[in-house]
């Protein structure tokens, strides 16, 4: 993540609605544009890899959302200060969340109803090589306009990426086979919108932190 001044979502990006529902399962990114919500199965019996390439405030919702399905959190970082502020309210709210400075203590691997979710921040993103075991997903923080992006985004199974500039548009063809249609709808995101991308698909959602996680996560 970014140094720890970095600047937490304005109160324009916040949603209106007071809860956030994952539907039948998985958990919430957000609503396309026509309102059809987008959840990812991420806690599955395989593990899963997600390259996560988006403003900070959405990186906090994310953790929080899988928080919220049971999941324990355990983030390896070089830089501890800067989830100090989000390890306090998960704690507060009852969460289980560790923070390490390498991933030799990573669990081997989650259970169906106490999922394990890695949080990657190390630069040499050890996530995409990092044994995983069932019920366990990784994010790997990564910049997806980088020249390793490529391998980065085929070795992951979708990425979540916000904002989008010709040099991400055009890894994301090439990681993900997609057409020059489907990166249309990759232009112009808003302070609030993040790509959903992976093999040959892509949607555009609307991610903004219900008023509840606005207050838990941004306001103190």
């Amino acid at each position: 993540m970014s140094a720890p001044a970095w600047e937490p979502p304005g109160a324009s990006v916040v949603e209106r609605r007071e809860f956030v529902r994952t539907g039948p399962s998985g958990l919430l990114i957000g609503p396309t544009g026509d309102g059809h919500p987008i959840t990812v199965r991420i806690f599955r019996p395989e593990p899963t890899r997600v390259l996560v390439s988006t403003r900070d405030y959405m990186k906090w919702v994310l953790v929080f959302r899988a928080v919220t399905l049971g999941a324990h959190v355990t983030v390896v970082t070089s830089t501890p200060r800067v989830w100090e502020s989000l390890v306090r309210v998960i704690q507060g709210c009852g969460g289980t969340i560790d923070v390490l400075p390498d991933a030799r203590s990573v669990p081997g691997q989650g259970r169906p109803y106490r999922p394990s979710l890695v949080v990657d921040d190390l630069a040499q993103s050890d996530g995409i090589r990092m044994s995983l075991g069932a019920w366990q997903a990784v994010l790997v923080l990564n910049d997806a306009a980088s020249g390793t992006a490529i391998h980065a985004l085929r070795s992951c199974d979708l990425a979540l990426v916000s904002p989008c500039d010709a040099r991400v548009a055009e890894n994301l063809r090439r990681g993900y086979v997609l057409t020059a249609q489907q990166l249309r709808q990759v232009n112009n995101l808003a302070e609030n919108e993040v790509v959903v991308a992976m093999p040959r698909r892509v949607s555009r959602v609307l991610m903004p932190p219900t008023p509840t996680e606005y207050e838990l996560l941004f306001r103190a």
